[in-house]
């Protein structure tokens, strides 16, 4: 991910007014290209009915810049992110260090933890 670009873009849509309405983490199925632990993740936008969109694919190990000094709000977007999808977000201005949800599997929405709840729910099929 080209941080500072991804940044320059986020400037100018706040410049230009637009608001920010939404952060979407989804997380990929390993495959040949893609390693486990890697994440989709989109921005949107908004501005006189008008929708766009920055999208970014996020390996293991890799990180995002935090928007908050944009867009301060994304606080809430960008914990959830950490938490939930295990996508570091560094620079944040507002950090909960983990303790925003209080979930019973750290990282519940990783591939490692979706995979484990299934084969548990499988072994209590009748």
């Amino acid at each position: 991910m080209d941080s500072q670009g991804f940044l320059d873009k986020v400037r100018g849509y706040e410049a230009d007014g637009w608001r920010l309405i939404l952060v979407n983490a989804t997380p990929l199925r390993a495959a040949a290209d893609v390693a486990e632990g890697t994440c989709d993740l989109s921005w949107s936008f908004e501005r006189h009915d008008a929708l766009e969109h920055i999208c970014e694919r996020v390996a293991p190990g890799q990180s995002v810049p935090s928007i908050q000094s944009i867009y301060g709000f994304a606080f809430l977007y960008e914990n959830e992110i950490r938490e939930l999808f295990g996508v570091e977000v560094t620079d944040m201005l507002v950090d909960f260090k983990g303790e925003l949800y209080k979930t019973d599997t750290r990282v519940p929405f990783s591939p490692k933890a979706i995979r484990e709840r299934l084969e548990a729910a499988k072994g209590k099929q009748p």
